[in-house]
């Protein structure tokens, strides 16, 4: 997307009549991308307001330490991350984590501060972030996690407000405007994302298709086609799958043979989220509240759909119980992972956080973006994972808060000149992926990113309506719907509390 807005900048300065202004922003900014009508195969960009991103006063701040703290996502399937604004990887850096330093000597020179901190999975990440508020110790200023795990953090006061902090600009196109809109609590902000960010970007769910097994099972679609002419939905979709699903060993469906579709229970909220459907959406006093109360039709619709498919014998469920019990020690990598670097499945569902483990895969395979849910659909929309997700954190009252901000915004500034780019259009589109089309693709997935409430709070385990594969979602909602109110309305009771306790 970031080619395409500078394209058609240029053509801004020959032809100033040209109707469409587009802002040099970032790959994560808030631009919404429809998709065309099937008769053009462009996709179209709609009108942006101009922005003017104000970049942060530069201040001497006298030697302060910014420490920061990342959660490592590290591991079989998950290749490559090397911690946000830091890295571990100095002995051996690549393009993006020579970035990542280049931004940190130059913050550093410009604010007289040093930058460091520590990339870790221990065990007492959790405890160690709201120990340090409640005893002031303060060991780290900024805390990178899945905001999954951190609501935690937020009911008990442990995060700081971020729209509190002057010296943040939440509306700089560094700062990802979906994420800012879509996870806000009654108008507060306990983390975010943006170019600060790059593990964000791999959270994001998509479609992998192998390409030779395509061509083998004589699938005249173009895929990628169909993605851009706006006909890439779920209706198309399960018509392709139909038949590929083959018994391999002759002992009956099990994670060795050949299938349609490689996914897990979370996929069947990430395709309804591809409809363009939040399970949790905010009020005009950005409260938030149950979407189907007032959506109730359009999500069994898409339930009905997704949950079917998912019945199925195409569709191979990496942890829906029928794979647990055989001593894997990652469902995920022995069953959908391992049949897809094997060649054996056609479609993986997953995050981008999975495609650095096919490189070395023998078959070629590409990106596409989720079908739509409904072939009525002016956009596709693409759910960021609450917990395989890296999300910006500050918890509450680091000392000098506001001196902090201004730091935060250079990063963020500069990661979005120097980093973004390289891990946007080196390691994304050219070493990760392995045509041009795929690449494309990434502009549309990153153009249509979906925030929701409900895999952060999982208010009264509201999750489980979509995690739970049967036809009895609706008798689900109906038995969890009060407890999720109440659990809603306690947690803005308690967030409403601190707020009025400052």
């Amino acid at each position: 997307m970031k080619q395409l807005k500078q394209i058609l900048t240029v053509l801004m300065v020959f032809a100033l009549a040209l109707p469409l202004l587009v802002a040099c922003g970032n790959t994560e900014s808030a631009v919404s991308v429809e998709t065309s009508s099937p008769d053009n195969s462009e996709v179209s960009l709609p009108e942006e307001d101009i922005h003017v991103d104000v970049p942060p006063e530069i201040k001497d701040l006298d030697g302060r330490v910014i420490n920061v703290l990342c959660w490592d996502w590290s591991s079989a399937s998950i290749k490559g991350y090397t911690g946000e604004i830091i890295t571990n990887a100095e002995d051996d850096p690549g393009r993006v984590d020579v970035a990542k330093m280049a931004v940190i000597d130059a913050v550093e020179t410009e604010y007289n501060v040093t930058i460091s901190g520590e990339v870790t999975n221990k065990g007492s990440f959790s405890s160690d972030v709201k120990n340090m508020v409640t005893t002031g110790t303060y060991d780290y200023d900024l805390v990178f996690t899945g905001a999954g795990g951190a609501q935690d953090y937020a009911v008990n006061g442990a995060l700081t407000d971020l729209k509190t902090i002057s010296t943040i600009n939440l509306s700089n196109s560094w700062w990802d405007q979906n994420c800012v809109n879509d996870v806000s609590v009654g108008g507060r902000l306990f983390w975010v994302c943006g170019d600060i960010n790059t593990y964000d970007n791999l959270g994001t769910w998509c479609v992998l298709f192998n390409k030779n097994m395509k061509n083998d099972l004589g699938i005249a679609e173009d895929f990628y086609q169909m993605a851009k002419d706006g006909t890439w939905n779920l209706d198309r979709f399960i018509e392709i799958c139909q038949g590929v699903t083959v018994d391999l060993n002759g002992d009956g469906q099990d994670e060795f043979d050949q299938w349609a579709v490689g996914t897990e229970k979370f996929n069947v909220f990430a395709q309804v989220i591809g409809g363009g459907i939040h399970a949790v959406s905010k009020d005009q006093n950005d409260v938030p509240y149950l979407t189907i109360d007032t959506t109730t039709e359009r999500i069994y619709a898409a339930l009905d759909k997704i949950v079917n498919f998912y019945l199925s014998d195409e569709v191979m469920i990496a942890n829906g119980g029928k794979y647990d019990g055989k001593g894997y020690s990652n469902v995920w990598e022995a069953t959908v992972h391992k049949a897809f670097i094997e060649g054996r499945e056609l479609f993986y569902i997953c995050g981008l956080i999975n495609v650095a483990s096919f490189r070395e895969m023998e078959d070629e395979f590409g990106i596409l973006p989720m079908p739509k849910t409904f072939a009525d659909q002016d956009s596709y929309y693409h759910t960021v994972s609450a917990g395989n997700s890296s999300y910006m954190m500050i918890p509450y009252g680091v000392p000098n808060v506001e001196d902090l901000g201004l730091v935060v915004e250079a990063l963020a500034m500069k990661s979005q000149e120097m980093v973004t780019p390289e891990f946007y259009e080196m390691q994304l589109k050219g070493r990760d992926t392995r045509d041009n089309e795929s690449a494309e693709m990434l502009d549309i997935i990153f153009a249509t990113r979906s925030f929701d409430l409900a895999p952060i709070f999982n208010w009264g385990n509201i999750m489980n309506c979509f995690y739970t594969i049967d036809t009895n979602y609706a008798s689900r909602f109906e038995s969890l719907s009060d407890g999720a109110k109440m659990a809603i309305e306690s947690t803005m009771a308690i967030i409403d509390s601190y707020v009025e306790a400052e």
